[in-house]
């Protein structure tokens, strides 16, 4: 299966078969998440289920005004265009944030098998609960802005302790104390976006929502470059044209970065970027590209490069 990227000077425009749709976020009062005691080894998976949908979110003035992108496996949640309102952009990123960081958890248990790993397997599981669980409590409770601080201090108190735990695990990768199947730069690149949601939460509750674009293009350029780095690694080696478009796709976000002219192409790049990840999430799916990528970790990057575009498009 052959994928594109598209050149910078591609339409930037709406990806095809993208549905938004508002959130609701109804009457539940908000308890702070705490990371759960014992594994979840043999269990059912943990996983982050979707919120309900309903044709508007507001309650009041200062309601949330969240909803999902979806043109894939799950949807992607952002703030409605045009609300830049702290309440908006918290229930968004902690909509979007919390999903993403159980699925960090939830690789990290994959990726640490055998007997030898059961610790650091147990405490990836532990996180994983916890983030579902403060998924579920964000999805299924109502904020506004007199609410909206605590849900942005329980998950920074959540979150705090991931980012210590996912450099610790890379420091002892990189020195061969840990041996698991997790590459350093994957504990680095996760933790990298943690300290960015939790640094944005805290400015929420100091009252600074602006977006700045040379920051929004680093951030992302670089989680970009690094996805694609990732994706060249776990393609099967006769996939030769997808793992040169990955490689392709890794150079030009490594010049979006070096280059501060090249960042006026940013919004082109991010919709190839989603347009490529949407493509190639749909080939490993259904088995037509050859790769160690599982299906999930393919839609993970896939709504990451979703969110990449929506805050290009707020700056």
């Amino acid at each position: 299966m052959q994928l594109r990227i598209d050149s910078p000077d591609s339409d930037p425009g709406a990806v095809p078969d993208i549905v938004r749709r508002r959130v609701l976020v109804g009457g539940v009062t908000l308890i702070a998440a705490t990371i759960a005691a014992g594994c979840r080894t043999g269990r059912a998976p943990v996983t982050a289920a979707d919120p309900p949908v309903a044709a508007s979110p507001r309650s009041g003035p200062e309601a949330a005004r969240a909803m999902t992108v979806t043109n894939g496996r799950k949807p992607v949640f952002v703030p409605e265009p045009g609300a830049n309102d702290a309440v908006s952009l918290s229930v968004a990123d902690n909509l979007f944030w919390n999903d993403i960081l159980m699925e960090h958890a939830k690789f990290f248990v994959v990726l640490m098998p055998g007997p030898e790993l059961a610790q650091q397997r147990c405490e990836a599981e532990r996180f994983q609960h916890a983030f579902a669980e403060q998924f579920r409590r964000t999805s299924s409770a109502r904020f506004d802005g007199a609410s909206y601080r605590g849900l942005n201090q329980a998950t920074i108190d959540l979150a705090r302790p991931f980012i210590d735990w996912k450099r610790r695990m890379q420091d002892a990768q990189s020195t061969g104390n840990l041996r698991s199947l997790v590459w350093p730069l994957f504990f680095e690149h996760t933790a990298r976006e943690v300290e960015r949601f939790v640094a944005r939460l805290a400015g929420y509750n100091a009252g600074r929502v602006e977006y700045d674009r040379t920051e929004v293009v680093d951030f992302w350029a670089q989680i970009m470059e690094e996805h694609s780095e990732f994706i060249a690694h776990l393609l099967d080696p006769k996939e030769k044209t997808l793992i040169k478009a990955a490689d392709k796709s890794a150079d030009l976000f490594r010049g979006l970065r070096r280059d501060p002219d090249a960042k006026m192409k940013a919004a082109a790049e991010a919709h190839a970027i989603v347009a490529f990840k949407t493509t190639a999430e749909k080939g490993i799916r259904e088995g037509a590209i050859k790769s160690i990528i599982d299906p999930a970790l393919a839609d993970h990057v896939r709504r990451e490069a979703v969110k990449f575009k929506d805050e290009l498009q707020r700056v």
